[in-house]
């Protein structure tokens, strides 16, 4: 019974984000965190949960690909390491190619990097042990890390201190208001953050008449060309044998790295292993596949690991879109660690995770196989971008009002402001901040510890 429920979970949430992925810009932590935060809140079971995440992940990965191949348009951040390549496919007349290679290497980065991920979380586990009563440094140390290595550099560890110092004074406030510490509200507040920015532009004259537009822009879909590809394609037959052996070995190697950036691996061993190849239809068709393929694995990997060995969210895909996973009080807890990592079992992480794959591909993937041209025209003409933002913003008030209130939606409203300034502004983006949430706490007790040995 539960393989079934999982099966239907992934295979209904394949479809709902094979639809959202086809929107250029979509970001997956503002979409992907507010429905499955919902489902856990709602009491699925943890098995469920994992392949309805698997399923997402997959769909979005896949259908990502439609736009940026049809019109290079990013389909979502995961996908902006792919404009370049794409751009010269579209010149070359091989958008359809170029999306055929993208979505086979999407489905053999998801069946790699499934058990992959799970062989070497199993390995990591035994360390996990040793590492949980150091969580409150360990989040500390990673959000430094995580800090420098974004594009404000030293400006974005600074930044790390006033930003826990905010965080655990709107915990006080709300403890005071509420009763309790908020979770949803701040991690809401986060993830809309870019969003709310953007929005509160409007209200500064110069910087809103930058941004005025006096016509709607103009997208270019490339013509479709009619195929006899059958209704669920092998994906190592869509790739050439070369190509197909390169996207398995990338993606073993991206399934192991859970630390770091996914679009930082996409890039470098997408650049790696295109430019080995000398003709341009080569370099170009080959680095998308593997792109694509190194994406997903990476994607996954960056989920598994960390919820398999330890529990704890210590990856940018574990801290952002998957963070529901990890801790969602009441349901799921990082400390102490009751969560996915309790419920299940090694086998279980392959059995559904497997079946996530499968679920999540069962639209996506001939969508893009064989419709792809045809959904992005009408994906263009009758949604826009704006309709989805208003949505999720939406269902954020909504999940912030269902924790505290009124005062759960101004505490989401405030973190989104301050946010999405050091996010749209000075490139301190939200995988920083969700890592300093987690280690606000730890940060503020030991500075307040220094300032009375000093005072």
């Amino acid at each position: 019974m539960l393989i079934l429920q999982a099966f239907l979970a992934s295979v209904v949430g394949g479809i709902l984000y094979s639809i959202i992925g086809i929107i250029p810009g979509t970001d997956e932590t503002a979409t992907m965190a507010p429905v499955t935060l919902i489902l856990v809140l709602l009491g699925f079971e943890p098995v469920v949960l994992f392949s309805w995440f698997i399923g997402i992940i997959v769909a979005m990965q896949i259908s990502h690909t439609i736009p940026t191949a049809m019109a290079a348009l990013p389909g979502s951040t995961m996908a902006v390491p792919m404009v370049y390549n794409c751009s010269i496919a579209k010149k070359l007349g091989i958008p359809h190619i170029a999306m055929r290679k993208m979505a086979a290497g999407s489905l053999i980065g998801s069946i790699v990097a499934i058990p992959i991920s799970v062989g070497f979380a199993v390995l990591l586990a035994p360390l996990g042990g040793y590492i949980k009563p150091y969580i409150g440094l360990i989040f500390t140390l990673g959000a430094m890390i995580i800090a420098y290595m974004s594009r404000a550099k030293w400006g974005a560890v600074i930044a790390l201190f006033p930003f826990a110092f905010l965080i655990q004074g709107l915990q006080m406030v709300a403890k005071q208001g509420s009763g309790k510490t908020l979770f949803i509200s701040i991690f809401m507040g986060i993830t809309i953050g870019p969003m709310i920015s953007e929005i509160f532009n409007v209200f500064i004259p110069h910087i809103r008449n930058n941004q005025m537009r006096d016509k709607p822009n103009e997208i270019w879909l490339a013509p479709d060309i009619k195929s006899k590809n059958s209704f669920y394609p092998n994906p190592f037959k869509v790739l050439t044998k070369k190509q197909s052996t390169y996207a398995v070995g990338a993606s073993a190697i991206a399934g192991c790295t859970f630390t770091f950036s996914p679009v930082g691996m996409t890039v470098m061993l997408g650049e790696l292993i295109s430019s080995r190849s000398k003709e341009l239809y080569d370099r170009v068709t080959t680095g998308l596949g593997v792109q694509d393929a190194v994406s997903n694995a990476t994607y996954l990997g960056e989920l598994i690991i960390p919820l398999l060995a330890f529990g704890i969210p210590l990856s940018p895909v574990a801290l952002g879109p998957a963070a529901p996973l990890f801790n969602a009080p009441p349901v799921f807890t990082i400390d102490p660690v009751v969560n996915l990592h309790t419920y299940m079992v090694h086998w279980e992480y392959i059995v559904y995770g497997i079946i996530g794959v499968i679920g999540g591909s069962l639209f996506a993937y001939p969508m893009a196989i064989k419709y792809a041209r045809s959904w992005t025209e009408k994906m263009f003409k009758s949604v826009s971008h704006e309709a989805l933002i208003g949505a999720f913003l939406g269902l954020i008030c909504m999940l912030a009002y269902y924790e505290a209130g009124i005062l759960g939606i101004a505490i989401a409203l405030t973190i989104g402001v301050f946010g999405g300034i050091l996010h749209n502004i000075f490139g301190i983006h939200t995988g920083v901040q969700f890592m300093g949430y987690y280690a606000s706490g730890w940060i503020v007790a030991k500075v307040m510890f220094l300032m009375e040995i000093v005072g």
